[in-house]
């Protein structure tokens, strides 16, 4: 370093304290207000952060491969809505952060590949992993009697279909968020 340089290293940031781009500047507010028009640009641009910002903690986070297994975009939004509704004042950075770390005992930990469900009129994407927790606890209710080896067999979806009728879910049989997310949340 040249004599007589000015130092930049005078002010140092707060420890956890970082720069934060874009959309990651909406407020609860503002994403809540957002929310009632979720077709709308502004509104893809912020979901897109969060997609974004998710992905980047699947990769920085120690044991993660996705943080968010069975959660769409649309999932995302209802959570974030939900939580803005009751908190305001709070940015969107610091609500992901919060969520990153609620996440984490629901995450898959390791590579799973993804399965495509379904049947001719309705399909979905899911990790085989996914599919033996969700083996597992419907096993636990007494739903469903066959292997947890993660593939989607008629009886499973039997199984799915019983579940979603007791909680009041939309009976597919197929994994959907909404089912998984009422199925394997702590």
């Amino acid at each position: 370093m040249a004599t007589g340089s000015p130092m930049v290293s005078a002010q140092q940031a707060p420890v956890h304290q970082f720069a934060v781009e874009g959309a990651g500047r909406v407020s609860c507010k503002q994403f809540t207000a957002l929310y009632k028009d979720q077709k709308s640009t502004d509104y893809q641009h912020v979901m897109g952060f969060v997609e974004g910002y998710l992905t980047a903690a699947n990769r920085y986070e120690p044991n993660t491969f996705d943080l968010t297994p069975w959660h769409n975009a649309v999932a995302l939004g209802l959570i974030l809505e939900k939580h803005c509704g009751a908190h305001p004042d709070e940015t969107l950075v610091s609500t992901l952060q919060r969520m990153v770390t609620s996440f984490r005992p629901i995450r898959v930990a390791s590579f799973s590949k993804l399965v495509e469900v379904g049947d001719d009129k309705k399909r979905t994407i899911v990790y085989d992993a996914v599919l033996k927790r969700s083996q597992a606890a419907l096993r636990n209710k007494g739903l469903y009697q066959g292997p947890e080896d993660g593939i989607y067999t008629p009886t499973l979806r039997e199984a799915f279909k019983k579940f979603q009728q007791q909680k009041s879910l939309p009976a597919s049989g197929l994994p959907d968020p909404a089912t998984l997310w009422t199925l394997l949340n702590p």
